[in-house]
């Protein structure tokens, strides 16, 4: 061991008392613990939070969507899916026609926005299927005993129509024919098949899936679509291969990632994590200063040490290291100690239900926590740099501490 690193951890065993650090190290030791431990943890669960929105997202929404500028049906949507479906990168293609229509029970209506879907192709480029909580999304294929079509529909929607399962709804559209009278709304009654719940209450409250043939029979458009979901082989090159089909494609279809359609979203969601991260920093940086106050009161007790550590011969340079290791020991040490409690909390919230959440308004029951390295390398070289700029000054003073003054005054 260097005379430096064994000099620097003497002088942070206390004479007085028979204890590895005296009353002033503890408390810096402790607090740079809690503050590693508090950022690790309160990042971890705000990137829990925001893949746990991301989940739900994907669960209605495909990596990427393709459809119109001009917000014009796809008539010639077959051409269009196997263009898609030849593309490198994209593993899934699922056409859909969306439309807002009303739908109505004996106890309400309501207005949602439907989406015909071929359900088998559905599965296969969004989560869907994860979140049903009553049937299949492939029971829209099907017809109940009566000869009427499918639908599925998102609990909360479900709730306020006051129907489960087997209860039946009429869907309203008010492009009808045209009479007489006027306009004339177009009526069809759809089975309940079946329920989601993505944890989302926009999606929850307003979604309703059906089978894409019965839905332009329905609205009478023939065979177009509205556009297509596509899932990418890989996740994180969503964005590139939306660029890709874009240029393939070209004017005027318009290809969005799935971070496009929610860039406010999970941008204010960046921001806040920024803003934590630094506002909890604060703690590290509050609690480096009693490594300030350590070192300035170790120089100060020392003085006659370092009088005669330059006076065998060790240089300025010398004495610094001594001072600045012993800051960098209480900052190894409270950093070490904070990593491991900050693993610790977030192993026991991810594996366990410590604290509930009202899944009513947060749509889940725990808290979502995730256990990220990179979260822990970022925090640790923060700790450490902000310790070792902590012990800088009280460690130059101590260098350039003149040794025939310090042996005078003793």
């Amino acid at each position: 061991m260097r005379i430096e690193n064994l000099i620097a951890l003497r002088y942070l065993r206390s004479r007085k008392k028979n204890r590895i650090f005296s009353f002033i190290s503890t408390i810096s030791v402790i607090g740079i613990m809690v503050g590693v431990a508090t950022l690790i943890v309160v990042i971890n669960v705000m990137i829990g939070f925001g893949d746990n929105l991301r989940n739900k997202i994907l669960g209605a929404n495909a990596h990427i969507i393709v459809n119109r500028l001009d917000a014009n049906p796809v008539d010639d949507w077959q051409l269009i899916q196997g263009k898609l479906k030849v593309t490198d990168g994209v593993e899934a293609v699922s056409p859909f026609l969306l439309n807002q229509v009303l739908l109505t029970s004996r106890n309400n209506v309501s207005g949602v926005v439907v989406r015909g879907v071929n359900a088998e192709k559905e599965m296969r480029v969004s989560a869907i299927s994860k979140f049903m909580k009553e049937g299949e999304l492939l029971d829209i294929n099907y017809k109940n005993d009566e000869g009427r079509p499918n639908i599925v529909l998102g609990r909360e929607l479900a709730n306020s129509l006051g129907v489960i399962p087997g209860d039946e709804v009429v869907m309203v559209s008010p492009f009808g024919k045209k009479g007489p009278f006027g306009m004339t709304p177009k009526m069809k009654h759809f089975a309940v098949a079946g329920t989601f719940d993505m944890g989302m209450y926009e999606y929850n409250s307003s979604l309703a899936y059906i089978d894409l043939p019965i839905a332009q029979e329905f609205f009478g458009v023939g065979d177009i679509v509205t556009g297509f979901s596509v899932k990418a082989e890989e996740f994180g090159n969503a964005k590139e291969l939306a660029s890709k089909i874009q240029d393939n494609l070209e004017f005027p279809y318009w290809a969005r990632d799935w971070l496009s359609l929610n860039k406010n979203l999970f941008s204010a969601l960046k921001l806040e994590k920024i803003a934590m991260f630094i506002i909890l920093t604060l703690i590290i940086i509050v609690a480096s200063f009693n490594i300030v106050s350590m070192i300035t009161v170790s120089v100060k007790d020392k003085k006659r040490d370092i009088a005669i550590l330059r006076a065998m011969g060790i240089p300025e340079r010398g004495i610094y290291r001594i001072f600045i290791r012993q800051g960098l020991v209480v900052g190894i040490v409270g950093t070490v100690l904070g990593n491991i409690i900050g693993f610790i909390i977030c192993y026991v919230l991810k594996n366990y239900k410590i604290i509930s959440l009202p899944e009513d308004v947060y749509f889940m029951d725990r808290i979502p926590v995730v256990l990220d390295p990179g979260v822990f390398a970022l925090v640790t070289v923060c700790a450490l740099v902000i310790t070792y700029l902590a012990g800088l000054f009280p460690a130059r003073q101590s260098a350039r501490l003149d040794p025939i003054e310090a042996l005078r005054g003793e």
